[in-house]
């Protein structure tokens, strides 16, 4: 069993304003949140998804975060692609695991298949870090919900080159 402690966040990152260790690496584009600006971010040794959205609760623009380190990057690919993706007799997951995890740097990683991923009846995954706690609400782990047709329309292919050059 994985014992996990809370890091430290990494601090919100300034879209607008980018410091000389953050470097954007990729725009992704949610069609169903058109109004939100979502980037991937390189910050020191960690892959960032840095959230531009408004809230129409608090009626203004937010930031939100997730972070993962680099190393966890061709495991999170590995997983999705070898785990989820492929036939038990292939070497994939049983049918029966939804959810995957893993320790990287002192912090864990995790995967889950998500049935609503961002939208109704959306297939993808909620790929997280529980070692580090929420920019929002301060309490639950971060997270990144990926639909599954963003990972095949080539967005797999990029989070593969990213980990070619940095992990």
């Amino acid at each position: 069993m994985m014992v996990t402690s809370v890091k430290s966040n990494l601090g919100l990152i300034d879209q607008a304003n980018l410091k000389s260790d953050e470097k954007v690496l990729l725009k992704l584009n949610y069609p169903m949140f058109p109004d939100e600006v979502s980037l991937l971010i390189k910050k020191g040794k960690y892959l960032v998804l840095s959230t531009d959205f408004y809230s129409k609760l608090d009626k203004c623009r937010m930031y939100s975060q997730s972070e993962f380190p680099l190393k966890s990057l061709p495991w999170i690919i590995d997983r999705i692609e070898n785990g989820f993706w492929k036939k038990p007799a292939e070497g994939g997951l049983s049918d029966f695991e939804r959810s995957v995890s893993s320790e990287f740097e002192g912090e864990v990683i995790g995967i889950n298949v998500k049935m609503h991923c961002c939208a109704e009846n959306l297939n993808g995954f909620n790929i997280w870090n529980t070692s580090r706690t929420s920019y929002l609400n301060k309490m639950s782990n971060q997270g990144w919900d990926v639909p599954v047709y963003m990972l095949k329309d080539g967005l797999l292919d990029e989070l593969k080159k990213i980990a070619a050059k940095y992990s």
